[in-house]
């Protein structure tokens, strides 16, 4: 148990508790209006920013921003995907007579560059979860509306959180985009000082809003790292005694989730252990794998720095739970590399044709759903839960372990050992 000199020393004088707690001690209009975590709204923000025919003054800075991150993440998946650019084509390209509309057809953002003959399509996902079939449907509608033949190009851009994938039918030609992106090309336009100073203000204002809510505030992790490392015995007893942190399924799991390790590292004979967790995801390593050259390169992920990990999370709605594989930030060819050796050997993957830009899901199960009926027995759906992970570990995992064994063999990643000296 924590001592009161151990509580002390991190509340009282500790200027990286203040700078934390000054960080998040701020006004701000976008969660004064409640909209922090309403997908409307915010569509409605970033419409209004990209349109250059809005009186911010950005003109296209905002919309071009948008399209180099998608510039960018198109230069990591496979060639010939519907509507691929370049950054020189962005830089290039004549926007400021763009339309931006929302909503048409339902589709939460959509841009008409006439010039251009481009249309891109965004749909955007906060904590809600893709419609079955929206995606299919929405693609079909723009090429019905500008049809290829012609000479219309498209671009379908996923806007998440995390740059998570579409599904694999609705899915196709979607480009999976993350917010933390965009955000940084959004950066360099406030830092620019182009468009109005109420609009600069507000915009500067909506994206600390989301690397307060949403994305990585990479200073405040630093100081973040730096407060558990000195002040680990009192930050321990406050998460232990977090209200409702372990009520219901999730919470239960979470409890348990050095005996998961246990349990799985058993069921599949591999040593499993407990990576960094936090209190909405639950996430385990698979020891063997670090003899993999260059695989503890992860950035801006686990203190542990594996590009692979395997996590337990619920789903943003907390009515399911998954397990899976994620293929996390690191070095791009490294990353490729893990993905086609996974896909040469045959094992479950995901449903995408490529990896994703930052973090790619791999071989998703449920291992418990129906949450939010209130009925539901806790105490057995738990258990239920335990042996779906086991049996996980026992044959996704074991099967990802030998795809992986000429890896842990094999100098393959001598070529980008040279390139970084």
């Amino acid at each position: 148990m924590a001592s009161s000199e151990a509580l002390e020393a991190l509340f009282v004088g500790n200027p990286d508790f203040e700078e934390i707690e000054k960080s998040l001690d701020v006004f701000c209009p976008f969660e004064a209006i409640g909209m922090v975590r309403q997908e409307i709204r915010h569509a409605h923000f970033l419409a209004h920013c990209l349109d250059p025919q809005r009186p911010h003054g950005f003109g296209s800075e905002c919309l071009r921003a948008l399209m180099r991150s998608a510039a960018v993440a198109y230069r990591r998946v496979d060639e010939g995907v519907e509507g691929q650019i370049t950054p020189l084509d962005v830089h290039v390209m004549d926007l400021e007579q763009s339309q931006v509309r929302r909503e048409w057809r339902s589709i939460d953002l959509l841009v008409v560059v006439k010039e251009e003959k481009l249309v891109v399509a965004i749909e955007l996902k906060i904590d809600a979860s893709e419609h079955s079939g929206q995606l299919k449907r929405y693609r079909e509608t723009v090429s019905q509306e500008w049809p290829v033949a012609d000479g219309w190009r498209h671009l379908f851009l996923f806007l998440t959180k995390a740059g998570d994938e579409a599904s694999e039918e609705a899915g196709q030609d979607w480009l999976a985009l993350d917010l933390e992106a965009v955000a940084a090309e959004l950066d360099g336009v406030v830092e620019k000082q182009t468009g109005s100073a109420e609009a600069r203000a507000l915009l500067a204002s909506y994206l600390a809003m989301l690397r307060r809510h949403h994305l990585t505030n990479e200073r405040l992790k630093e100081v973040a790292e730096k407060l558990w490392s000195q002040h680990r015995e009192a930050l321990e007893f406050l998460m232990e005694h977090k209200p409702d942190q372990n009520d219901g399924v999730f919470g239960s799991l979470h409890s348990q989730r050095q005996e998961l390790a246990e349990m799985m590292s058993e069921a599949s004979g591999l040593r499993i252990v407990l990576d960094d967790c936090s209190p909405s995801i639950i996430r385990f390593a698979v020891t063997d794998w670090d003899r993999m050259m260059n695989f503890r390169t992860a950035v801006k992920w686990t203190t542990s720095n594996r590009a692979m990990l395997v996590e337990v999370q619920p789903s943003n709605d907390k009515k399911t739970i998954r397990i899976r594989v994620v293929l996390g930030p690191a070095d791009h060819s490294l990353r490729q590399t893990f993905y086609e050796e996974l896909a040469s050997k045959g094992v479950r993957l995901s449903n995408r044709r490529a990896i994703t830009q930052n973090y790619t899901r791999l071989a998703t199960e449920t291992v418990a759903q129906g949450l939010d009926d209130d009925n539901k027995d806790v105490e057995a759906t738990v258990a239920q839960a335990i042996e779906a992970i086991k049996r996980y570990a026992a044959d996704t995992l074991t099967a990802y372990d030998k795809a992986l064994v000429s890896l842990k063999e094999m100098d393959i990643f001598g070529d980008f050992d040279r390139d970084q000296k």
